[in-house]
């Protein structure tokens, strides 16, 4: 299993996974413009993600999960691969600006 947790620089935002096997859970914690977030998510599902990065192709199933303040991915990733999780960071920063 990995386990990564990263607060986004200047925000408040804390991004949280764990792997085991082909099942990813990201929990994104104190959001403040869940729009923005949900928007650039349901992109990467779609297939039509804009992160400057290609991880998404490595998703076989995701669930969008919102909460209150919060949101959690369960993603299925496809066989023998694995999700960089400092992507998902980086493929959200830019919409979390204040």
């Amino acid at each position: 299993m990995i386990q990564w947790s990263r607060p986004l620089k200047g925000e408040i935002m804390e991004i949280k996974s764990a792997q085991t096997g082909s099942s990813l859970i990201v929990n994104l914690e104190n959001i403040s413009d869940k729009n923005a977030v949900l928007d650039t998510i349901q992109g990467c599902a779609d297939g039509s993600c804009t992160c400057s990065t290609d991880e998404y192709q490595k998703v076989e199933l995701m669930q969008i999960v919102p909460g209150e303040d919060s949101i959690q991915l369960n993603i299925e990733v496809k066989a023998g691969e694995v999700i960089d999780p400092n992507c998902i960071s980086e493929c959200l920063a830019p919409h979390l600006e204040a």
